[in-house]
């Protein structure tokens, strides 16, 4: 079971936490208002009042051991940035940033910060990319390089192997999954005898500019 802690519990952490607790991650909490951590006591594993800022809490609870550790600070960037630095020298593994502007996410990830989101600039990629064609149905920027897309299958695909159309050698990105829009709508993780159908949507994986391009020409079809 992954352990994964929120510090700060605005919109977004609050949503994240509750959403992890559904998919079965154990899950802290941390924040400041006792009226948000009411709300959201019942949801996850542990619910704490207290300080973002106060490394001796984050030493208190272990928060070195968790697997990732997510700040969700709003727009506090004072409180995002020390927090990310008690947490980098106590050890933390992971470090996922809610970030509000461009330099907040240069400042964390000099701290050490390994990834982070950007809510606003990200959902207006996805819905860029989702408006643009009708063949791309969810975009999602993964870091500064990579990107996962949920596409419809080119004609030339239809019907193929992803072993006869060499998928990964011809454009570059892996199929990590494949969604079933029809029947039983089930999502698999396919094998190179897969064959690829026109009911199929496929998610791929892959450095910004492959899956970019990939996504340019399901615009075209």
């Amino acid at each position: 079971m992954k352990q994964i802690a929120v510090i700060g519990l605005g919109s977004f952490g609050t949503n994240l936490a509750r959403k992890l607790s559904e998919l079965g991650a154990s899950v802290v909490v941390i924040d400041s208002s006792e009226a948000r951590i009411d709300r959201i006591k019942a949801y996850v594993d542990k619910a704490i009042l207290g300080d973002a800022s106060d490394p001796r809490l984050f030493r208190e609870l272990g928060l070195e051991r968790m697997d990732t550790v997510v700040l969700s600070l709003g727009d506090e960037l004072d409180a995002s940035v020390l927090a990310a630095l008690h947490l980098k020298e106590l050890g933390a593994k992971n470090i996922v940033a809610k970030v509000a502007s461009e330099d907040h996410e240069k400042i964390v990830k000099l701290i050490g910060a390994e990834a982070t989101v950007f809510p606003e600039r990200d959902m207006a990629v996805r819905l860029a990319n989702s408006l643009s064609g009708q063949n791309i149905a969810e975009y999602l920027p993964l870091g500064p390089d990579l990107s996962l897309m949920e596409i419809k299958p080119l004609s030339s695909m239809v019907g193929k192997t992803i072993a006869e159309l060499n998928f990964r050698e011809k454009y570059r990105c892996q199929i990590v999954a494949i969604h079933e829009s029809a029947g039983a709508r089930r999502v698999f993780i396919p094998q190179p005898g897969t064959v690829i159908r026109e009911d199929h949507l496929l998610f791929i994986i892959g450095a910004n500019e492959d899956v970019d391009s990939l996504g340019s020409r399901a615009q075209k079809e």
